[in-house]
């Protein structure tokens, strides 16, 4: 079949269609067409037909339009046949023939294709790499006020290829190209402003120029626009506007602004939150081998966000992006080997990869890969090699990697312990913004270790860590409540913030918030709720949750009592390094309750939670030296361990060392030591020191004998309830020393002391309700009871 053709009457148009004659001129809205044989179409006329059939995607016809165009000689059918060749548009791909074409065109002084022919020799395309001879290309073309080449020559020298690099040169063809209307030139050079490279750093000319392009329809143009108005750089911030912009740019494509759409999605910004559209976009961009598109969609397959979670298909895509060098999916692939989701936990492939993306510069491969070394995962440990991958990340500012590095100069850890060093680094930290050095700068602080003590700043810092949600931080604020310490103090914020902690499921903060229930501080007392939260930190293996739990058991708080349930508890408790628990369950050995009594095993529990440090646990372990129980009786050792929990202040065991120094058991007998020693324990409240204490002051042994004192510390112990302290001190008041005499006070306290089968204060009590015998009442002032 003949074809017909028909151009356009305007002689200024010359638009030519094939096989219909249309109704309207789609150039130039004219109306009139003439019929034009075929041997009369110019070369020109070939090439729009050629355009026309590119556009409608008839590659074949396309191919054969241009043969025609190149066939007259027509430099621009040369170069447009030499696209196709190049491209494989109509034909099989020939890149070398499209070059033969491309120079053919260029030798007649054809800039488009002299430019087409330097792009080949910079990429390799059907010929031989030459970035010399492309850089001439470029300089030829750009000279001849091409725009194309003007921005090609412009690249070259940001890329110094086949030249130095130069910013500044490359601004300079940049900006010519601009003005000549090419849009790519117009983003790179927005660019340019946006970063100051090669000219002065003005965004407000960068968004104009990012606007010029975009308004052509380019799309890296539209997507850097877009970021401007997301960014508010240049432009007054837009979230709408900026999602306006991506949407331009993705809907041509642009697997950028398809990724930068899809966050817009994801985080509910300029546009309603839409996981799924945010996926499909992901993919869209992903699909293109766009290595963040690969990425974001492996985030969303772990994540579960805008499709099922699917975390072997989450390692895919990670994989795919980590393939093409992309550092994030590395290290995403690195932490599912390293927890084993999606592939089978393999820390030696965990460590590859963070490998891989720590050499890239990641920080977060750098402090992970560091963590694998501190605690030989997938690696032989190497303390030195943490440290030099946490410098690495810190060097960058990283606040995880500067984080870090204060924790090993805190415990030196790969370098030498150095507070001060620390407190440089938790600082710099700090304002990076890492709330975990906040929350350990204000212990720093707290403690006054490396830096002067200051509880206010430790406070402060505190603070700032539990606002950006830190648990530790949180916990540490509402203990600065509980304490008043750096704050007012009070209960209501102490458990504010212990259950701030607590709900982010810290075990301290859970005993803290408990312990509050438990005694009704800052609450409703409720020892049901306390023992919830106790359990809460048991489960998660915390020793002092564990070893409440037992206490609850123990006690029935907020249970029924269950001695064998508090056994188990104690002994998970202990198990886990709790040495109250030890010393606890040395108890339940001791007694034989919910446990058969065994003495021995008593007596261990006691030593190694003496040897730890518990102050009961080295009071119980002297008590079981004294009696002879479990061990053999040696009082040497039980002064010794009296001593040593005398020293910590409790006040038991300050008693009995003052029993120890008072008869010289163990000791050198020292009434004036065994005084101190009671005087600690009862000004702490203990009945019988304070007991002991009278009896001293009323004897005159290691103080000055003073019926007055003695008086004063019977009363204090007979106020509690002790039966020896009630009879003494019902003494006193029957012979008036150190107190007018008071015979029914006396006869009050004697039957107090009766009630608990006090030795005699039984025959006392008679004796004081008989009337006295003629001749015998001086025997009732001048006897005594020792």
């Amino acid at each position: 079949m003949e074809m017909e053709y028909y151009r356009c009457e305007n002689p200024d148009c010359g638009f030519v269609a094939e096989n219909q004659e249309p109704d309207v001129c789609p150039r130039c809205g004219g109306t009139f067409f003439l019929s034009v044989p075929e041997e009369e179409l110019t070369a020109s006329d070939w090439v729009t037909l050629g355009n026309q059939a590119v556009e409608e995607k008839r590659g074949s016809e396309a191919l054969a339009f241009y043969q025609q165009a190149a066939a007259r000689g027509d430099a621009l059918g040369l170069t447009n046949l030499g696209w196709c060749l190049e491209a494989g548009i109509g034909v099989e791909a020939d890149p070398a023939q499209a070059v033969v074409l491309y120079a053919q065109a260029a030798a007649m002084n054809y800039m488009p294709a002299l430019t087409n022919l330097g792009y080949c020799y910079t990429y390799g395309i059907g010929v031989k790499q030459d970035e010399a001879k492309a850089l001439e290309c470029f300089q030829k073309g750009a000279q001849q006020g091409f725009p194309r080449a003007q921005f090609l020559l412009g690249e070259a020298y940001r890329r110094g290829a086949g030249t130095e690099q130069d910013d500044q040169e490359a601004v300079k063809w940049y900006q010519s190209a601009a003005w000549l209307g090419y849009p790519a030139a117009q983003t790179e050079l927005g660019r340019c402003f946006e970063f100051g490279t090669g000219v002065a750093e003005n965004i407000e000319q960068a968004a104009k120029w990012y606007r010029e392009a975009a308004e052509q329809g380019h799309a890296p143009g539209q997507c850097c626009l877009g970021f401007c108005y997301e960014a508010g750089r240049g432009v007054e911030q837009s979230w709408e506007e900026a999602v306006r912009w991506y949407r331009t740019a993705a809907d041509q494509g642009y697997p950028r602004a398809q990724c930068n759409l899809a966050w817009c999605y994801e985080y509910g910004k300029g546009v309603e939150q839409d996981y799924v559209a945010a996926a499909r976009l992901y993919r869209e961009a992903a699909e293109q081998g766009y290595p963040r598109g690969l990425l974001c969609v492996g985030l969303c397959c772990e994540r579960g966000r805008g499709v099922p979670v699917d975390k072997a298909e989450a390692a895919k895509w990670y994989r795919r992006a980590a393939e093409q060098g992309e550092e994030d999916g590395m290290c995403c692939l690195g932490f599912l080997y390293e927890t084993g989701e999606g592939v089978e936990q393999n820390w030696r492939e965990a460590v590859k990869w963070y490998r891989k993306a720590a050499e890239l510069e990641l920080p977060r491969a750098q402090c992970n890969l560091a963590w694998c070394y501190e605690h030989g995962k997938g690696v032989e440990q190497d303390l030195a090699e943490a440290v030099a991958w946490y410098r690495k990340a810190a060097d960058q500012g990283d606040p995880r990697g500067l984080f870090c590095m204060a924790r090993a100069y805190d415990y030196g850890l790969g370098v030498e312990q150095d507070a001060k060093e620390a407190v440089q680094w938790y600082q710099k930290a700090a304002q990076a913004g890492s709330a975990p050095a906040m929350c350990d700068l204000g212990v720093c602080y707290e403690r006054g270790e490396g830096i002067e003590q200051d509880m206010d700043r430790a406070a402060e810092l505190y603070r700032k860590a539990a606002e950006l949600g830190n648990a530790p931080g949180q916990c540490n604020l509402g203990f600065c409540y509980e304490t008043g310490r750096g704050v007012e103090q009070s209960w209501e914020e102490a458990v504010r913030w212990y259950r701030a902690a607590a709900e982010q499921e810290l075990p301290r903060a859970q005993c803290n918030l408990g312990w509050c229930y438990e005694h009704g501080k800052g609450v409703e007392k409720n020892e049901k709720r306390a023992l919830a939260w106790y359990q809460k930190a048991a489960d998660q293996g915390d020793p002092r949750g564990m070893y409440c739990v037992g206490r609850a058991y123990d006690y029935g708080r907020g249970t029924e009592r269950d001695i064998k349930a508090a056994v188990s508890w104690y002994q998970k408790a202990a198990e886990a390094g709790s040495v109250p628990a030890m010393c606890d369950l040395g108890v339940c050995y001791e007694r034989g309750e919910g446990v058969e009594q065994n003495l021995e095993k008593a007596v261990e529990l006691y030593r190694r939670a003496a040897e730890r440090g518990d102050a009961t646990g080295q009071c119980n372990l002297g008590h079981m030296y004294e009696s002879g129980r479990g061990v053999a009786k040696d009082w040497v050792q039980a002064a010794k361990w009296y001593g040593a929990a005398a020293e910590q202040g409790l006040a038991r065991a300050q008693l009995n060392l003052g029993v120890c120094c008072e008869f010289g058991r163990g000791v050198k007998k020292d009434p004036v030591r065994a005084a101190k020693l009671y005087r600690s324990a009862a000004d702490q409240g203990d009945r019988t020191a304070q007991c002991n204490l009278g009896y001293l002051y009323e004897t005159g042994e290691g103080v000055e004998q003073n019926w007055q004192e003695a008086v004063k510390w019977y009363t204090r112990s007979a106020e509690q309830g002790s039966p020896r302290a009630q009879y003494h001190l019902a003494w006193c008041y029957e012979h008036a020393s150190g107190v007018q005499q008071d015979l029914a006070k006396a006869l009050s306290l004697y039957e107090a002391a009766a009630a608990q089968q006090y030795e005699d204060a039984e025959k006392q009590v008679q004796r004081l309700r008989k009337p006295p015998e003629k001749g015998k009442f001086l025997r009732g002032l001048f006897g005594r009871h020792g």
